[in-house]
């Protein structure tokens, strides 16, 4: 049975993971309305007095009194060196009624040495662990554009993956060079970030490595210049990210580049070892790609492809454009999880989850793609997919449970993906793929939630989904499925 993403790291360690006596359990609270819902509106300002985004499954990352629209890293790294070198600029406004006097950045490991504030000295303190605050010379004004400039170094502070024992952030690899896991919290590891799904913005990151070694990250490949015995490897994303899902790889990488489909164009970055038997079971990305852009609209990005560790992860990660696989999702005809992390590119990387709690919009969503993607190929009907791929998990676990979402519970994956099947079943085929395909379409750039799901599928049904999500999102025990 193929797995994916972290569910076949949740199920296959989960037995080590078992925690003693009953968890607690609670529940997202899902609005209902049979209406059209009302034009999305600007959000409150920030609470000044609130430096962490309120997140009921990962807390203490993010401040939701900024917002930051870009960053622009240039990061020094060398392999075998653990210590690494950056300057980050980001371009940020206040979100507060009034002047925001300081605020919050996560960095766990390397040290802040200087920061300007347009360009105006300011003041760095180290607060909670893992996070800086900065105190400019003058308050930010609401809503004006400013500059952040920060100088660092040090060495990255690598985390455990909430289960498991996965590390979680800047790491190295089996051959001497270096890679990110950054799911929920890692990029904080290696670069100051607003370290929230909640804060998406655009990327520049600029590895500068020694001239042999190769630079990898997110989006397109804008320059690689040579300057003496260094390189410069200068990547850019158009789309707005969410920080969990930026990429780096330092190390001896074959760049291989070409056309794809949606006139996307195509990196692969494979570690030298890797067979061309290997390589060429990547070819499959191009039929996904075109039948997802059919099914739920046309892919949102100009960029594509997938990366290679050279290392064993035992899971995969839908970074944006370019998703992650370790070599032990290699040598079978078809790539591990490439479907799952591919649908991410829709569900979860176009269109994030606002809070932690609402993850199950990413994995549920990328489960039941890979589904519709097996049924494409003939493999077997969605019907007698949802009924085969039970919930395999010895804690019951509702949908909607932050603790499903905190251990990346088979919950979120399968229990979602059956409830989505559900839901297919109750609004009918030309409604469910009407309400995907406007989902994405309407929220590609931005951070959404779980109310805001339900109320589009209520207005384009127009069915009152309150006993829907009873049972399918807030109960631990799922009826059976529809037919």
């Amino acid at each position: 049975m193929r797995r994916s993403l972290a569910l076949f790291l949740a199920v296959s360690l989960l037995a080590a993971c078992t925690a003693t006596g009953a968890p607690v359990r609670s529940t997202t609270t899902v609005a209902s309305t049979t209406t059209d819902p009302a034009a999305p509106s600007a959000p409150p300002p920030a609470d000044p007095d609130v430096d962490d985004v309120k997140d009921p499954v990962f807390d203490g990352l993010g401040d939701p009194r900024i917002d930051v629209s870009h960053y622009d890293v240039v990061v020094r790294a060398d392999p075998g060196q653990p210590q690494i070198a950056g300057t980050a600029t980001l371009t940020l406004a206040a979100r507060t009624a009034k002047p925001l006097a300081s605020f919050t950045l996560d960095l766990r490991g390397p040290v802040v040495s200087a920061a300007k504030v347009d360009g105006k000295a300011a003041t760095v303190a180290a607060g909670d662990p893992g996070e800086i605050t900065l105190t400019p010379s003058r308050p930010l004004e609401p809503g004006v554009v400013t500059k952040v400039v920060l100088t660092y170094a040090g060495k990255p502070s690598k985390a455990k993956f909430p289960i498991g024992g996965v590390a979680e952030g800047w790491q190295a690899d089996d051959r001497g060079g270096w890679f990110t896991m950054s799911e929920p919290g890692g990029t904080q590891s290696w670069v100051p970030v607003n370290d929230h799904p909640s804060d998406k913005a655009t990327w520049t990151i600029t590895l500068d490595t020694p001239s042999h070694v190769v630079g990898v990250s997110n989006g397109r490949l804008v320059s690689r210049g040579r300057a003496g015995q260094r390189r410069r490897w200068v990547w850019e994303t158009d789309q707005p990210m969410a920080s969990y899902l930026v990429l780096v790889l330092v190390g001896n990488y074959d760049l291989v580049q070409r056309q794809g489909p949606a006139d996307a164009k195509v990196v692969f970055a494979f570690p030298p070892e890797v067979s061309a038997a290997d390589r060429k079971a990547f070819n499959e990305l191009d039929g996904i790609v075109r039948f997802y852009s059919k099914t739920f609209g046309p892919y949102a990005d100009d960029d594509l492809g997938a990366v290679v560790a050279p290392t064993s992860l035992g899971l995969a990660l839908e970074t944006q454009t370019r998703p992650l696989f370790g070599l032990d999702a290699l040598g079978e005809p078809q790539v591990w999880a490439l479907a799952h992390e591919l649908a991410h590119q829709w569900f979860g990387n176009a269109v994030s989850p606002a809070s932690w709690a609402d993850v199950w919009l990413n994995e549920s969503f990328a489960t039941y793609a890979d589904w519709l993607y097996r049924e494409h190929t003939g493999e077997a009907s969605i019907g007698d997919i949802a009924e085969s791929e039970t919930v395999e998990s010895e804690r019951a676990f509702a949908v909607l449970d932050p603790q499903a979402a905190r251990e990346f519970d088979a919950a979120i994956y399968e229990g979602g993906a059956r409830a989505l099947q559900a839901l297919r079943v109750t609004v009918g085929d030309t409604n469910f793929f009407k309400i995907l395909r406007r989902w994405f379409a309407e929220n590609t750039g931005t951070s959404v939630t779980t109310e805001d799901f339900i109320a589009l599928a209520e207005q384009v049904s127009g069915q009152d989904l309150r006993p829907f999500v009873d049972d399918w999102l807030r109960s631990a025990d799922q009826p059976d499925l529809p037919r």
